[in-house]
């Protein structure tokens, strides 16, 4: 069965995450106002800190997420790499499905254990020694918020498994419902004084909600073809040796990210203090949420984009991918320039206990994001076709943001400009150019032919 994404499920997209990212924007101010310097610092090394653990996923989730596509699609068989050619019109391989469903409760509560014990040392000994005065209140806030990590990762399965057939608009759902609890109770407990102790709880008890709620809606969406007792023709160790090598490939990409993106965080923590992390922490966060926006549309399509990649459907995967790269240009652009040109203003107007970085710097950082998420959607898309070409780039780009920024704090004294430029002349080198041109390349398009494409269906059919 073909994925086909809907203007429905379209909508739901936006709404769930404008809903999500609105959350957050909304949230801001009351974690700006309620939280001190230092506990706004303090917050997004918990952060920070949880995208690291997360790399325990290994790739795992995006790699089941296409898998579950591919089968859902009506493949017979997976392949370890490249995709299996299928007839418009194929049934879903629910024995694969199943299959696939079985190992990954396996591997996630492998993962789990593995980032359990992660956390509960060496995590939990870098956050006591940044706690300025070792208060207490902070280490427990850090306990329970490590509870909701390893939570969060056993049942992360789920969200990737309600995507992979296509169920944009349920997936949406179940994060409209999450995303308010935790912003209605979190906004109750800061008003009563339950600072990062109340933040932690609800991203734990939202988190458990998102996951519980998405295997309610995959369960009832396959119905009782999947609950009846389905042959699992596929064992654990066959399904594990065919996802592994991509998984093993997008793990690694995915610590590349993360010592791309994440870990200027700790190094500014570790070396500039927490009130120069909560700036950075920020300016960071509220540049993240324009980049989430600007790829909503292609987040959505990515079911649909896998599918049409195993149909051979060439003209519908074109078509979607410049619909949706168009619009994170043109949303990212617009978004960027009025974080550099307003953010300051409103943070000053609410009173904020911190502030963004100053302006000159702010438009170095939003180059540096700009160019990131560029790149980083067109390596995705590469992902589609089940290969995953840019292990070595992403880690050694990784390393050569780590030792540059090192080499910055320690014999500059640039600071956290430092930081910036380490990421962005080392995306520059390679990243940032490199995979845009294997896509144009691949599909003998260029920007020019996106642009053009975009602008002739707007004229015959609006998005």
């Amino acid at each position: 069965m073909a994925v086909n994404i809907t203007k429905k499920d379209i909508a739901w997209n936006y709404m769930g995450n404008t809903l999500n990212i609105g959350m957050g924007i909304l949230l801001l101010p009351a974690i700006l106002l309620m939280l001190t310097s230092q506990e706004i610092g303090l917050w997004y090394v918990f952060a920070s800190m949880s995208a690291l653990v997360f790399l325990v996923d290994f790739g795992f989730s995006p790699t089941i997420l296409r898998n579950i596509t591919y089968s859902w699609s009506g493949v017979k068989e997976l392949l370890p790499e490249g995709t299996q050619h299928i007839e418009l019109d194929g049934k879903p391989n629910l024995s694969l499905l199943k299959s696939i469903i079985i190992s990954s409760k396996k591997i996630y509560l492998i993962l789990t254990i593995i980032s359990g014990i992660l956390l509960f040392s060496f995590g939990t000994c870098y956050i006591y020694g940044l706690l300025p005065e070792k208060e207490i209140e902070y280490l427990i806030a850090w306990l329970i918020y490590s509870m909701a990590i390893i939570l969060n990762l056993y049942y992360s399965y789920w969200t990737p498994l309600l995507k992979g057939i296509g169920a944009i608009k349920e997936a949406n759902q179940v994060l409209i419902i999450s995303r308010l609890i935790y912003f209605i109770f979190s906004i109750i407990g800061l008003v009563f004084g339950g600072g990062l102790i109340w933040l932690s709880l609800m991203y734990l008890v939202s988190g458990l909600l998102l996951r519980i709620l998405s295997k309610v809606y995959f369960l009832r969406l396959l119905g009782d073809d999947y609950q009846q007792d389905i042959e699992v023709r596929y064992n654990f160790k066959t399904i594990f040796s065919i996802i592994w090598p991509n998984a093993k490939k997008s793990g690694i990409v995915t610590i590349g990210a993360w010592l791309i993106t994440r870990s200027t965080t700790l190094l500014c923590a570790t070396y500039l203090g927490l009130e120069m992390t909560a700036q950075y922490g920020l300016s960071l966060q509220i540049m993240g949420i324009v980049g989430s926006f600007s790829s909503l549309l292609f987040n959505a399509y990515i079911p649909e984009i896998a599918s049409s990649r195993v149909s051979h459907n060439a003209k519908r995967y074109n078509q979607i991918f410049s619909r949706a790269i168009t619009i994170q240009w043109v949303v990212g652009l617009i978004g960027l320039l009025g974080v550099i040109l307003l953010g300051p203003t409103v943070l000053s107007l609410i009173g904020s206990n911190s502030t963004l970085l100053p302006s000159s710097i702010l438009v170095l950082l939003g180059i540096v994001l700009y160019l990131e998420w560029n790149h980083s959607t067109f390596a995705t898309l590469i992902t589609m076709s089940n290969t995953v070409p840019f292990v070595r780039a992403s880690i050694y780009s990784g390393i050569g943001i780590i030792v540059s920024s090192l080499v910055m704090l320690n014999f500059t004294t640039m600071g956290i400009l430092g930081l910036i430029i380490s990421q962005g002349v080392v995306q520059l080198v390679y990243n940032n150019w490199r995979w845009p041109r294997w896509v144009f390349k691949e599909n003998n398009s260029s920007v020019y032919k996106i642009l053009k494409a975009s602008i002739n269906e707007i004229k015959e059919k609006p998005i």
